[in-house]
């Protein structure tokens, strides 16, 4: 895109644009298409069309395997960065055509990616060692398919900031959200679990959003384990409603040391990953915490 494309883009009252992301669950595509008017607090958002494009399991496995240090190797994660890149693009037109919206009358795609790795955190301040996250799903692919400029990068943005990569969400939470003479919170539980406090009469500078530890993620693995790999996850939570608190193993689980983290602070699948899962499994196999 030229120059003067971005100066008519920033210029125009009303754009079609395309949000595109997978969270930690790996359960797929996200994709949103919204009519985008005004800019800054004024700003009106009107959903057009949502769908959540799954992905095979053949590709959530490769996300998972890749996604884990003692698997995920440079030439996989090269290979799974472009194969994911054309499903994001691919996602991009059918979320288009389904609001029967030309993709050459989508003015911008903003993608997220699919979280692969990431350090919020270090144990050691080393010189050589950096807070980092890593998305992939090439957004270079996704322009070239689609023809739509596309932007990305907004964890790792963030972190070069100075911030901590996520959540994503608190500007927007604010805009939808925020009140005069109420304080909100609204909580997110998604592969990992995440809340944004909006203190009443505040602006967007005194809201607070951290990850709050392991949500589907956690649950999912689960699932996963004590089916033999026949469920993914808990639909309508038919499993959980049968079972009981089984006390020991919370009061470990809160004693994590994440949990324990004053905010800001975020997590991944690197803490809350398949080895917890296993740990769980087997504690609660013995019957005590």
């Amino acid at each position: 895109m030229t120059i003067e494309n971005l100066i008519r883009l920033r210029e125009k009252e009303s754009r079609h644009v395309i949000g595109l992301m997978s969270g930690t669950s790996c359960d797929g595509i996200d994709a949103c298409l919204a009519r985008i008017t005004g800019n800054g607090l004024s700003t009106r958002v009107d959903i057009i069309g949502f769908e959540t494009y799954p992905y095979k399991n053949e590709i959530r496995e490769l996300i998972i395997d890749a996604s884990q240090n003692t698997t995920g190797t440079v030439d996989k994660i090269c290979q799974l960065n472009f194969t994911l890149g054309k499903l994001f693009a691919d996602a991009a037109r059918q979320i288009a055509g389904k609001s029967s919206i030309p993709v050459s009358d989508i003015d911008i795609i903003g993608s997220h990616g699919q979280t692969i790795y990431h350090i919020s955190s270090l144990k050691e301040k080393a010189d050589n060692e950096v807070r980092s996250t890593l998305q992939i799903a090439e957004p270079s692919l996704i322009a070239q398919e689609t023809g739509v400029t596309t932007v990305a990068d907004f964890r790792t943005r963030d972190i070069a900031a100075g911030g901590e990569g996520a959540p994503l969400t608190p500007y927007l939470h604010y805009r939808l959200f925020h009140h005069a003479k109420e304080s909100r919170l609204v909580v997110n539980i998604g592969g990992i679990s995440n809340m944004t406090y909006l203190p009443a009469g505040k602006g967007p500078e005194a809201v607070l959003a951290f990850d709050t530890g392991p949500g589907n993620m956690l649950m999912d693995g689960v699932v996963h384990d004590r089916t033999n790999g026949r469920s993914r996850m808990d639909r309508g939570g038919r499993l959980a409603g049968k079972g009981k608190v089984h006390d020991g193993l919370l009061n470990e689980l809160f004693r994590d040391p994440f949990i324990r983290r004053r905010p800001p602070k975020t997590t991944g699948r690197e803490v809350f990953g398949a080895p917890l899962v296993m740990r769980i499994t087997k504690k609660a196999s013995r019957g005590n915490g």
